[in-house]
């Protein structure tokens, strides 16, 4: 509870940009009031979030004592998702105004937004969208204050809950480690999240309503752009390989987070690992007899970082061997340029995620080769002396042998530029969707590949949870550059998330995230990873999961991946 004494007067130290502001205020002064009379970004951007003595804080907290603060803009990812989930409150909001007696639901990322459907409604107009955006905008334009509550655990789980603590809250904070809740309201209007959002609707400049399917796209700001939004790209697969997923999640009876926390309770966990690995290798087993009857050679698989490329890659393999082929696996690291020819980033470092450091000439007269039934000398890259080798794998290729490669840059035409496109089938895999908590609270696909990360990481490369957050910036930049705008490009998508998996990850990766300071500047984002964690109910019985497994990657045990 954040009480303060409103009668008597404060220091407050203001970090803004590279300069110290020292001023003296009235006990009680929100974070949003400071921020308005003092704060200024170099880029015009404003205050969304802010730490005060290190510790993460929403703009409605109030100061009640000496203390330094340090305001977060957009540039920072808590202060976008902050802003995306006060869009998400409004358009809620404006749903229930128009439509008093049904709600949304917010289902899976999409087109850079959000997909939602509205309950009972499956075939939703142009009119109604534009009916909800033009009654967002009028909240907007009326900057209500919103109020909220903080309902901690204790109160939650006493003989006497608040009235806001329904059976369904109760139920999910005694099955997990959440410690509160937000209450917001706003001119009579409700919604519970677990992150904090902004303190008014007018901070809200950005966003846009798309009609889709049976539901509406709620785009919003993303990574590469703080205040405009990203191009539109309608990506029809992607939107049916999630709602697949979705249909299936149902099936089992598993669509947010307490059911599955309710599942481990009750021990019945184990059934939802082997089914949810017998769909995986079922999607693997179509797409390998897909390769064969499109009589496709030249087999590209790219993801992001933690999607489980590797166990993957080999698993396609071994369906394309049950079908009767040989496939020959290889990367594309052995491609790189020597150390001397490799191109340097803006920091003057070797850039080896720009396809420029990639011998591309090389690896398509090889391919080429290979297809043709040449005898070909593959290099394998020498990391220490920054030079490829020769003389160890002289290999060729069978008439209508399968050659698999994995790479960042794989669905990137100008890597295969020199092979005709008839040999090439694209696969994208990555882990396209998370259990939700509810429908109002999502949790990020990419937060899923941060903890797979800081979980491999830890396991078998001797780094820190503190050194994993520290790069991840930098690895989502490479991303974005060279693996997200070709997804479209992709022939097939392969979901390789698990429904359980935040469960199995919590065990091996809380301590990491517990370790780090609070004077460093991966705390809040350790801090937000861990309200993420809290909310899932931990499986520490890994036994039932496979060695093949693509989790195995990431947790350890597996045949592929050590």
């Amino acid at each position: 509870m954040n009480v303060v004494d409103m009668n008597s007067i404060v220091m407050i130290d203001i970090e803004n940009e590279d300069e110290v502001i020292r001023v003296q205020e009235k006990s009680g002064i929100s974070l949003y009031e400071l921020a308005e009379k003092y704060y200024k970004s170099k880029d015009g951007l404003k205050a969304i979030f802010a730490l005060v003595n290190g510790e993460g804080r929403d703009l409605l907290y109030r100061i009640g004592k000496p203390c330094t603060v340090k305001f977060i803009t957009l540039r920072e990812r808590l202060a976008r998702l902050t802003y995306q989930r006060t869009v998400f409150f409004i358009y809620l909001m404006a749903v229930n105004r128009i439509l008093p007696d049904t709600s949304s639901v917010l289902r899976y990322p999409l087109n850079g937004g959000i997909y939602t459907q509205i309950k009972n409604i499956s075939n939703l107009s142009k009119d109604l969208a534009y009916t909800i955006e033009k009654e967002m905008r009028n909240i907007i334009d009326a900057n209500y204050v919103l109020q909220r509550q903080i309902i901690r655990r204790d109160e939650i789980l006493s003989d006497n809950p608040p009235e806001s603590a329904d059976s369904d809250l109760i139920n999910f904070v005694k099955n997990c480690d959440v410690q509160e809740v937000f209450d917001y309201s706003c001119e009579g209007y409700r919604a519970r999240f677990y992150d904090p959002l902004l303190p008014c609707t007018g901070l809200i400049k950005c966003f846009e309503i798309v009609p889709y399917e049976e539901g509406i796209i709620l785009r919003v700001p993303q990574f590469e752009n703080l205040e405009g939004l990203p191009e539109y790209r309608d990506d029809v697969k992607l939107f049916e390989a999630f709602r697949e997923i979705s249909k299936w999640r149902k099936h089992i009876g598993v669509k947010y987070i307490n059911d599955l926390n309710n599942r481990i309770v009750e021990g019945a966990y184990h059934d939802i690992m082997l089914v949810t690995e017998a769909f995986q290798e079922k999607k693997i087993a179509d797409l390998a007899e897909e390769i064969i009857a499109k009589d496709r050679r030249i087999i590209l698989i790219a993801g992001p970082s933690s999607s489980g490329k590797t166990t993957f890659a080999q698993r396609l393999c071994i369906q394309l061997r049950a079908n009767g082929k040989k496939p020959l696996y290889m990367g594309t690291d052995d491609y790189f340029l020597e150390r001397n020819q490799v191109p340097k980033d803006e920091n003057g470092k070797f850039d080896f995620e720009s396809l420029s450091a990639v011998d591309v000439e090389l690896f398509n007269k090889h391919m080429n080769d290979l297809l043709e039934g040449k005898i070909v000398d593959m290099p394998v890259f020498d990391f220490i002396t920054g030079s490829k080798r020769y003389g160890t794998r002289i290999t060729h290729a069978e008439e209508n042998q399968p050659i698999v490669i994995e790479g960042i840059h794989a669905l990137n035409d100008e890597l295969t530029k020199a092979i005709d496109d008839n040999y090439k089938f694209r696969i994208y895999i990555s882990p396209l969707t998370a259990l939700n908590i509810d429908g109002y609270n999502r949790i990020p696909v990419t937060d899923i590949r941060l903890l797979r990360r800081i979980a491999r990481d830890i396991r078998s490369r001797g780094k820190t949870a503190k050194q994993t957050l520290n790069e991840w910036m930098s690895v989502r930049d490479g991303e974005i550059k060279n693996i997200f705008p070709y997804i479209h490009r992709a022939d097939a998508l392969f979901n390789s998330a698990f429904i359980y998996e935040l469960s199995v990850i919590k065990p091996l990766v809380e301590h990491g995230l517990y370790e780090i300071n609070r004077n460093d500047e991966e705390y809040i984002e350790a801090e937000r990873l861990l309200r993420i964690l809290r909310c899932v109910k931990p499986i520490t019985d890994i036994n039932t999961i496979s060695n093949n497994s693509i989790i195995r990657e990431f947790l350890g045990g597996g045949i592929w991946v050590k």
